[in-house]
C-alpha cells in the first residue's frame, strides 16, 4: 500500500518554482508513473502487453516423472504472487537453518496450510524482508522473480516458470525438510485464515486427485489476482500452476471461478 503523508501547513507563502523546478517536476513524475506501469504491467504471449487492467492468464504442467513440459503458456510472465510468495518465505527459513526437523515452527507450518498473512509479516520482517526474495531467487535460480517491495511482500513479481522452479527445488531437499514446506501443503484448510474459501483450483478443478498446494489471491493496485499452485497425483508426479490476473473491480468469486475452469481444462494433461 502507498503511504500517504499528510503535509505540514505553511504560515508563509512558498516561493514560486522557477519554469526549470516545474518542468523537472513534471519529468519526475512521468518517469515515476512509467515504472508503475512497467512494474504492474503483465506480458501475454498471445496478445502482446496486457496493462494491469487486463486480463491475463499463464498455466505449466511439468511432469516430474518424465521430466518433461506438459504445458507452457505464458510461463515467463511476471504476476503480482500474493500468498504464493510465503513459499519463499518458507523455504528461506529452512535454508538458513532457522527451522529444522528438530525444531519445527508452528507459525510457518500455519502462514502455509492457513495462508495466514499476519504471521507472513512477522516472518519476513524478521527475515529482512526483501532480502528473503533476493537469497531465495538466486539460491533457487528463479529468471523473472526480481526483488521485492519491502513493505508489501504480495506484491513480489513472480512467474508461473519461477513457481515450478520452486517446487522443483523442494525434491532436491532431503526428505525431512521437504515435508517442513510439504505437509503444511497438504493438509492446507478449506477456509484460509482470512476468511477465504482456498480451495479454487487445483482441489475443485482436478477433483479426485491427491494434492499439496499453495494459492494465492489479492485485490487493489489496479487489478485483481487469483493464483492455484502445487503438486498434483500420486507420487507429487506433476506440478501444476496457473496464474490470472484481472481488472480491478472484478469479484474474486468471478476470478476464482474462471480459474478453477482454466485448471479443470488441464485434466487431460495428467495421464
Amino acid at each position: 500500500m502507498l503511504e500517504q503523508r499528510t503535509q505540514p501547513l505553511h504560515t508563509r507563502p512558498r516561493p514560486r518554482r522557477t519554469r526549470r523546478a516545474r518542468l523537472v517536476a513534471v519529468l519526475a513524475a512521468a518517469v515515476t508513473a512509467a515504472a508503475l506501469f512497467v512494474a504492474f504491467s503483465l506480458r501475454d504471449n498471445e496478445s502482446g502487453p496486457v496493462e494491469a487492467a487486463g486480463t491475463a492468464t499463464a498455466s505449466v504442467v511439468f511432469d516430474r516423472s518424465g521430466g518433461d513440459y506438459l504445458r507452457q503458456q505464458n510461463a515467463d510472465a511476471r504476476f503480482r504472487s500474493a500468498s504464493l510468495v510465503k513459499l519463499l518465505i518458507g523455504i528461506d527459513l529452512v535454508q538458513r537453518g532457522i527451522v529444522t526437523p528438530a525444531n519445527p515452527s508452528p507459525r510457518m507450518t500455519r502462514m502455509l496450510s492457513f495462508s495466514d498473512d499476519a504471521l507472513a509479516q512477522q516472518l519476513w520482517t524478521s527475515g529482512g524482508g526483501p532480502e528473503i526474495v533476493t537469497r531465495t531467487a538466486r539460491s533457487l535460480g528463479l529468471h523473472a522473480t526480481p526483488p521485492a517491495v519491502a513493505h508489501r511482500w504480495g506484491d513480489t513479481l513472480i512467474s508461473a516458470d519461477d513457481v515450478v522452479a520452486i517446487y522443483r527445488f523442494l525434491y532436491t531437499l532431503p526428505a525431512s525438510k521437504r515435508s517442513l514446506v510439504l505437509d503444511p501443503l497438504r493438509d492446507a484448510a478449506e477456509i484460509a485464515a482470512d476468511g477465504t474459501d482456498q480451495y479454487f483450483g487445483i482441489p475443485s478443478g482436478l477433483p479426485g486427485q491427491r494434492w499439496a498446494i499453495k494459492q494465492g489471491w489479492a485485490a487493489g493496485r489496479g487489478g485483481v489476482d487469483a493464483h492455484t499452485s502445487g503438486l498434483v497425483g500420486t507420487g507429487d508426479r506433476y506440478i501444476v500452476v496457473v496464474l490470472t490476473h484481472h481488472p480491478e473491480g472484478t469479484a474474486l468469486a468471478d476470478a476464482t471461478r474462471q480459474l478453477t475452469a482454466t485448471t479443470a481444462a488441464l485434466a487431460p494433461l495428467l495421464r
